[in-house]
């Protein structure tokens, strides 16, 4: 059959084409080849939300600078992520580019083909066919055989980044040209090539040929084209709210401190709003100095009220309040960050949503108010707070950055960009694929009070340690800023004493918490597990569940939930407390597989890791107690 490359019998949506088809991936396509992608093209029709293409690329900044930094933690002085653009360039943005994809390009890779006779089997490296008029695949050069052909199925990877087919090599010591690869071996180091002439076997083995390429070892390993280290996509969900008025405020210069301050209870709403407008105001000196020596004499509600008169905001008083509460420099990169996750939030807030309150002042009938005044108390029996509500409209883009080969982390391999064109006359840039979408979605806030007795009673920190730092969400984000969130990264628990120790469990806690609620969703809401999603919040700890746009749909099944049958939800979360595993997957896994907390990949935001039924029930010695324990 001749090779159509404009076969478009493969119709995907943008959600799984981000999953599994981006550029340099391969697949198994439909018409009988494997192919690697080449491109995705922009979406001219694409009239979906709205990106802020500004926020996007600075989170996107953001995560190649926490992957450079969490590599040269590993190895001094390394860069983990050499191909983008670096952290010096002051107009490093600009090498950027947003596009929403819409149309696929590949081509046939690896053009390795083995002969399908069992008395050839022959490898080698075909020409690349000509659309509509070269078969594919070719016939054997040996044997001249057509039937069962096929392209070799194994690949070499190498942890920079480069690719290359599992060529046969170009002759044995006796110079025959021609073999067949005997892979009956389970392991792939115990594969040989062997020469068909005279049976001379050789090793199957390959070398970098990168020049950019900065690893000593050259060595690359042989993989299965797709397998889930051959290609290992990165990038974020992002709740992406998008209006002029929030885009101006957040190019203020002041923007950082306004966020921070809001967030620490040190400005109000109209406050924030007043100094992200740019509508601040002179102040004469000796109103500054009376405030400062009533604060410094205890006369704060005085200095409070001459503050709110003179000097509704006062820009280096404020930097001063963030500064000592939260140990950062608002001038950073760092405290830029957290601005943006606690503003994500604020934003989200909002929006418009649908609570516990108002249904119960709008309940239709009795039966349904007395519904709704159940609702709180299941809430707070499972550590929830009673603000848990729908966001009608929660707009999440997914941003596809970059990939990893052979390696998941800065540890194990570099981050490889998308480079391309947007358009042939458009010059080359670092491509970033977003798929924006909006969704209904639960947006679940936890207990406060409950998580700090929970740290107390499992002795992650102190009750004190959380009075002085003015509650557990300001004692987190004062964890979390100067790390830049790394703390939230291990892969496995840190050793008991550890710094990173309390705030890795609270995580985990939240990251338990959502799971366990997303599969008692996925009962009563219409979506199986694989068509719902989590999105966390960890500085405000709290989480949203809402539909990823899989293969399910059911039109306003969240808001359903909500008025219908929350409490059962709830109360089936907190209730499920076995797997079909247990006892073994309690004691050895601490309560986290396949079998219950561990969810599909499209469903988890972070690689279904730091998961426990530990962190919700308590261990089965009794030396951890569980969030869900009725002592607590």
């Amino acid at each position: 059959m001749a090779f159509n490359p404009r076969n478009d019998e493969m119709s995907r949506d943008r959600g799984q084409v981000l999953f599994r088809f981006r550029p340099g991936q391969t697949f198994d396509h439909r018409a009988g080849y494997t192919a690697q992608v080449i491109q995705l093209g922009r979406d001219e029709e694409f009239d979906g939300p709205s990106l802020d293409r500004d926020h996007l690329v600075q989170e996107a900044m953001r995560f190649v600078r926490r992957w450079r930094a969490a590599g040269r933690a590993f190895v001094a002085g390394s860069d983990r992520a050499p191909e983008f653009p670096g952290d010096q360039d002051r107009l490093a943005d600009r090498h950027y580019e947003v596009v929403v994809p819409g149309k696929v390009f590949c081509r046939i890779w690896p053009r390795v083909v083995r002969c399908s006779r069992a008395g050839c089997g022959h490898v080698w490296t075909a020409s690349d066919p000509r659309p509509g008029t070269d078969d594919w695949p070719p016939a054997c050069p040996a044997c001249g055989g057509v039937v069962g052909n096929r392209q070799l199925q194994f690949v070499f990877a190498h942890k920079c980044g480069e690719t290359s087919p599992m060529y046969p090599p170009s002759k044995c010591p006796r110079g025959h040209t021609r073999f067949r690869l005997d892979d009956r071996a389970s392991r792939f180091r115990d594969f040989r090539w062997e020469c068909m002439t005279c049976g001379f076997p050789l090793g199957v083995q390959w070398s970098c040929s990168n020049s950019s390429c900065s690893y000593p070892d050259k060595f690359m390993n042989p993989l299965l084209h797709s397998a889930g280290t051959a290609h290992v996509g990165h990038g974020l969900t992002l709740v992406n709210v998008t209006t002029t008025e929030e885009a101006t405020r957040q190019s203020n210069p002041l923007y950082t401190a306004a966020v921070l301050g809001w967030w620490l209870g040190e400005i109000t709403e109209d406050e924030f709003r007043r100094l992200t407008d740019g509508h601040t105001v002179d102040v004469p000196d000796e109103v500054v100095e009376s405030i400062r020596v009533m604060e410094d004499a205890g006369l704060h509600d005085q200095a409070r009220a001459l503050r709110a008169r003179f000097m509704p905001v006062e820009v280096d008083h404020l930097r001063d309040q963030v500064g000592k509460a939260l140990g950062l420099d608002t001038g950073s990169d760092d405290a830029r960050g957290l601005a943006t996750e606690l503003h994500t939030y604020r934003r989200v807030l909002n929006l418009k949503r649908l609570g516990v309150p108002r249904l119960q002042r709008e309940a239709r009938n009795p039966e349904r108010r007395a519904l709704y005044e159940r609702y709180p108390g299941v809430l707070a029996a499972a550590g929830l707070s009673r603000d848990t509500c729908l966001v009608s409209d929660l707009p999440i883009t997914y941003l596809a950055i970059g990939y990893s080969r052979t390696g998941f982390s800065p540890e194990e391999a570099d981050l490889v960009p998308y480079r391309g064109r947007v358009s042939r006359s458009a010059p080359e840039k670092t491509l970033l694929y977003a798929h924006p979408t909006q969704a209904e979605a639960l947006l679940f806030p936890v207990d406060r009070d409950r998580v700090s007795r929970w740290m107390v009673r499992n002795d992650l920190v102190s009750q004190r340690t959380l009075d002085d730092a003015g509650g557990v969400a300001q004692w987190l984000v004062h964890q979390l800023g100067p790390s830049n969130g790394q703390a939230l990264s291990h892969e496995v628990r840190p050793a008991p004493g550890h710094p990173d120790l309390p705030v890795h469990e609270l995580f985990g806690l939240l990251h338990s918490l959502s799971h366990q609620i997303l599969r008692a969703l996925a009962v009563d809401s219409g979506y199986s597990e694989t068509s719902l999603s989590e999105y966390l919040f960890p500085y405000d700890l709290a989480f949203a569940v809402y539909p990823n746009g899989g293969s399910d749909f059911s039109l306003g099944a969240m808001r359903t939930v909500l008025e219908q049958n929350l409490d059962a939800v709830v109360s089936r979360a907190v209730d499920n407390d076995s797997c079909l595993y247990d006892p073994n997957c309690m004691i050895t896994n601490e309560g986290a597989d396949h079998g219950c907390l561990q969810l599909p990949e499209t469903a988890c935001q972070s690689w279904n890791r730091n998961l426990s039924r530990w962190h919700l029930f308590g261990s089965p010695d009794g030396s951890r107690v569980g969030y869900w324990d009725p002592t607590l």
